[in-house]
């Protein structure tokens, strides 16, 4: 794989619903070219923009967890409707 392929392939998965990671090892295809670092810069954005948005949604969802959480927590057990005078 080069390095435009690998780009290719990273703002393919970026561009997927949902996004999909692409599994790569940079450090085999060596230094990265200096007509490509525009278009890398762009990637790496895009990259840093879907993290944001996860971080966002994983804070959200977190979030109305806990509230759930805290609302089975209040309810409280069924109270018995009779009196046991025998008790």
């Amino acid at each position: 794989m080069s390095w435009p392929a690998l780009l290719d392939a990273i703002d393919e998965g970026l561009a997927a619903s949902p996004p999909v990671l692409v599994d790569f090892a940079p450090a085999e295809f060596g230094p990265l070219p200096a007509h490509l670092a525009l278009r890398a810069g762009a990637t790496l954005q895009r990259m840093a923009e879907v993290e944001a948005a996860w971080s966002r949604a994983h804070a959200e969802l977190s979030r109305e967890l806990i509230a759930l959480s805290a609302a089975k927590v209040s309810v409280a057990a069924p109270v018995p409707h009779f009196l046991d005078t025998k008790a």
